[in-house]
């Protein structure tokens, strides 16, 4: 079909289309005030911002691998605009440099751009996602010709965007509004989200022989905040930044997300230092592209703390921290918004809890700083660090105050009785402040950042390698600490998290020389265990999976260069979904909660234990997936792990006890008969005032008689033997009608104009009640009717008895009485016409007719169906298994493309024979 710029009309929502519909509605209720913390990197996004590419500092010194995994249900491309190093505001603006696009990604796989694809200069990029499918698929016309969507946008931006600033803009408000951008309506030509890392690998400062390398997540449009609607602007927050303080440094890189040139400034605070901050810089940026900023430029030497930065447009902001030949990389997160001082937030992007999955201890010579930023700017925060072993189990707690907008590291080598040669995880608590004589203060949102360093000497005065990620907040993985309300959020879902993207698995060390670590950490703190399986792909689509189990809190540390299962040489990605689980929340009328979480690390050039020279680690989390419709393998793939319940009771050898019987075509007769008898009569009485005159005329007195008495008979008989089938039968009622209009219309017509329009009206009328409302239909309501009886038959003949080891049961139901009915229609129409004469010019005459239609219709439907019953009795499963809740639910791989299915009623409460029964706990039915 061809473009139409105006709206397209309504159609009706699918299941699909719910699904994904109660989700959106869900992660709004995150945003609204008192609502959860809206997301926050990483996340996955189909516009995915990357604040830098080549660059280390002010110099094009590092190479980039930009891996980009597709993490919905639609065949997709990725296309990236890449910008050089920042300019002028337009119109003096150079706009983007380059366009690059990726080949087709299936779900979970991804797609690697290096080498060539990133050119040389490249400082900043913004992916897109587009839909690989045919303009005719969705029903598009480009103009007259058909193509491949991806491939057709990609071709069209780079010749279009590429130096031009103002057609860039043109397409970005486009795609964020979902308009249209050259006859192209972007919002139907999406593909799917997407996750993206940034891997980096750039000279060491000290060494020259050496690299360092560090990752992050690129940064979604839903991770970009919102303006301010009172006092203006975006605000964003960078937890760990170091100048000159032991041996690191930090650069900061802020890219505008916006349409718009934009005005920034960035305020620092340094650590423990409650008074001021320090506004350092105000400058101006283009759309697209990045500006740097050294901290040490600001505030001078030997000074460790954090900083915000305001603007007037969305920014995307990375830091990295390097020094001593490591390089460390994290994104910003957005400013919350909160106009009452105990009151509920407008905006929130952080949470009270935050989850680190990863975490070492003089495991092989690492240590670990965890900094935590308080997103107050008017209370200070009272916070607790936990560090977990690997079992769960709490080492130790460090609790201390971290001023408004300020920061604070917790320091693991200081802490005393933490044992060496230890990998495990952190959670970080903000809580409540309690001072005697004073109201209690509402624990402020917290963001933090783990920093993990590996030392060569005891005396820690050599490092090695350096990994640093943002900490998971809540909603990317576990509503702390019973999970979500489920009023609020069902299991899997927002603070529920049971889907992970890995963009990277690799074993490749002698090719790429790049190997992958993953440490997954089941956050749960209610008894019980969770399933989940690791599915691996290539960049062509699933291979493989591989089943583990985490009991409360614990952690596994996947190495694969130590997984011969994996073949050296693999270069692919891979999703970690729970596929069962038992962790009851305890809430009254709750359901089985799960969270998990994941940290990955990718090194290269050795492997873990191994001295290399010069920085080899880089590490980021793992992409919570919450979109619905993701789908990564098609149905008839079901996980089977070991000890996992199956969906169904296992086969038995003793026979199913069966009832057959025959099923007969259902018949239905149907007559309609219809009598119409109109009769029309029309008086006209005319009346006349003759015009004065002074000069009397012969015929002084005319006179007008006009007489109009039409009558018209017609009538009608109809018959119809309609097919039991969901469509009515309004043909008698047609027919009669038609006869009407026969009628009126032969009617004689008065000679003296006359107004249709009211018989119009009355045949209208007419119409409207002689014609049967569609919804419901009188036949269909009968063949429903006699269909319920054969139902209630069916449903008494094939009661199930309670089988014995080895019988069988039959059942000959009895004849189901025949149902008929009778409907009928009667409806009466009146029409008036009013016909006018004149006479000119001694007089002037008036008639008027009055019509009435009388019309009668009868139509009878009878419909029989003599059903021959075929029933068959399943004997109830293990109740047993029931009981205990594993197994009575399906636990079915996820499905490409499939509607989410509604959910199961939940049981109130535990069952006497088992921790829970009647709750959800199954494969994720995306």
């Amino acid at each position: 079909m061809s473009l139409d710029p105006k709206p397209h009309a309504a159609r009706p929502l699918s299941r699909l289309d719910r699904a994904i519909l109660a989700l959106a509605c869900a992660l709004l209720a995150w945003l609204l005030p008192g609502g959860r913390p809206a997301s926050a990197d990483p996340a996955p996004g189909r516009q995915v911002h990357l604040p830098v590419l080549g660059y280390l500092g002010q110099d094009t010194l590092c190479r980039t691998w930009i891996e980009a995994q597709n993490l919905g249900d639609l065949p997709t491309k990725v296309t990236i605009v890449v910008w050089a190093a920042p300019g002028f505001c337009p119109p003096q603006a150079a706009g983007p440099l380059k366009v690059e696009c990726s080949g087709l990604l299936g779900p979970g796989s991804t797609w690697n751009f290096q080498g060539g694809q990133i050119p040389v200069g490249a400082r900043s990029a913004i992916a897109f996602s587009f839909l690989a499918r045919q303009f005719s698929e969705v029903g598009i016309d480009p103009g007259g010709f058909d193509d491949v969507i991806a491939d057709y946008m990609c071709e069209r931006l780079f010749f279009d965007v590429v130096g031009d600033h103002d057609a860039y803009r043109r397409f970005k408000q486009a795609y964020d509004e979902g308009g249209l951008y050259e006859r192209i309506p972007l919002d139907r030509v999406t593909g799917s989200p997407l996750g993206i890392e940034v891997l980096r690998h750039c000279p060491a400062d000290l060494n020259p022989a050496a690299e360092v390398s560090a990752k992050y997540e690129g940064i979604s449009e839903q991770s970009l905040g919102i303006a301010d609607p009172v006092f203006g602007g975006f605000s964003y927050y960078a937890p760990l930044l170091y100048a000159g303080r032991g041996d690191f440094d930090s650069v900061i890189y802020i890219q505008n997300a916006g349409i718009q040139c934009s005005s920034v400034e960035i305020w620092f605070k340094q650590q423990d230092d409650c008074l001021r901050a320090r506004i350092c810089e105000v400058f101006t940026l283009a759309p697209g592209e990045t500006f740097q900023y050294e901290a040490a430029d600001c505030v001078g030497l030997d000074w460790q703390g954090s900083a915000w930065v305001r603007a007037s447009q969305p920014m995307a902001m990375a830091v990295d921290i390097y020094g001593r030949d490591v390089l460390m990389s994290y994104t910003s997160q957005p400013a919350e918004i909160r106009y009452a001082y105990a009151g509920l937030p407008t905006y929130r992007a952080g949470s009270q809890v935050a989850y680190g999955p990863l975490t070492y201890s003089e495991y092989q010579g690492w240590d670990s700083g965890i900094q935590v930023m308080n997103l107050s700017p008017v209370t200070n925060a009272k916070v607790k660090v936990y560090f977990l072993d690997r079992g769960g189990d709490v080492i130790t707690t460090l609790v201390d105050w971290v001023c408004a907008r300020g920061s604070q590291t917790f320091y693991l080598p200081v802490v005393a009785g933490l044992p060496g040669t230890w990998v495990g995880a952190v959670r970080v608590e903000s809580q409540d402040i309690w001072n005697p004589g004073n109201d209690p203060i509402p624990a402020p949102d917290i963001q933090a950042v783990a920093a993990l360093i590996r030392y060569t000497d005891p005396s820690r005065a050599e490092t090695a390698e350096a990994i640093a990620y943002n900490l998971l907040p809540e909603v990317q993985s576990f509503d702390w600490q019973i999970g979500p309300d489920p009023a609020c959020c069902r299991c899997p879902g927002p603070g529920c998290v049971g889907l992970i993207g890995v963009p990277s698995l690799l074993k490749d060390r002698s090719g790429s020389g790049i190997t992958t670590e993953i440490a997954v950490q089941n956050l749960v703190v209610r008894p019980g265990f969770t399933d989940y399986a690791l599915y691996i792909y290539d960049q062509n689509g699933l291979l493989a999976f591989d089943c583990s189990k985490l009991g409360q809190q614990q952690v596994e540390y996947i190495n694969l260069a130590n997984w011969g299962f994996v073949p050296p040489g693999f270069k692919g990605s891979a999703v970690i979904s729970a596929t069962y689980w038992e962790h009851f929340s305890g809430r009254p009328g709750s359901q089985n909660v799960l969270g998990l979480a994941a940290v990955v690390v990718e090194r290269t050039g050795g492997v873990l234990g191994e001295a290399v020279p010069g920085d080899e680690a880089a590490g980021g989390a793992g992409f919570p997936i919450f979109d619905r419709g993701f789908g990564f393998a098609d149905a008839s793939l079901r996980p089977r792990c070991p000890g996992q319940p199956t969906p169904l009771p296992p086969a038995s050898a003793t026979p199913t006890p069966t009832a057959t019987a025959t099923l007969a075509p259902a018949t239905a007769t149907a007559t309609a008969s219809a009598t119409l008898a109109p009769t029309i009569q029309a008086v006209e009485t005319p009346t006349e005032t003759p015009t004065p005159s002074a000069t009397p005329s012969p015929s002084a007195s005319p006179t007008l008689v006009a007489a109009d008495t039409p009558t018209a008979t017609a009538s009608a008989t109809a018959s119809a033997t309609p097919t039991p089938s969901p469509s009515p039968t309004p043909n008698a009622f047609a027919t009669s009608v038609a006869a009407t209009l026969t009628a009126i219309a032969a009617s004689p017509t008065p000679t003296a104009s006359h107004t249709p329009d009211l018989v119009a009206t009355a045949v209208a009328a007419t119409l409207t009640a002689l014609v049967p409302t569609p919804t419901p239909s009188p036949t269909p309501n009968l063949i429903g009717t006699a269909v319920a009886a054969t139902l209630t038959a069916v449903a008494q003949a094939s009661a199930t008895p309670t089988p014995s080891p080895s019988a069988t049961a039959t059942r000959t139901p009895s004849p189901s009485p025949t149902p008929s009915a009778t409907a009928t229609h009667t409806a009466t129409g009146t029409a008036t016409r009013t016909a006018t004469a004149t006479r000119t010019p001694t007089g002037t005459a008036t008639r008027t007719a009055t019509a009435t239609l009388t019309a009668t219709a009868t139509l009878t439907v009878t419909a029989t169906l003599t059903p021959t019953l075929v029933a068959s009795a399943t004997p109830t499963p293990n109740p047993t298994v029931l009981a205990a809740g594993s197994g009575a639910r399906r636990a079915d791989f996820p499905r490409l493309a499939a509607p989410l299915a509604p959910p199961l009623p939940l049981a109130p409460g535990p069952s006497p024979a088992g921790p829970v029964q009647g709750d959800p706990r199954r494969a994720i039915a995306w």
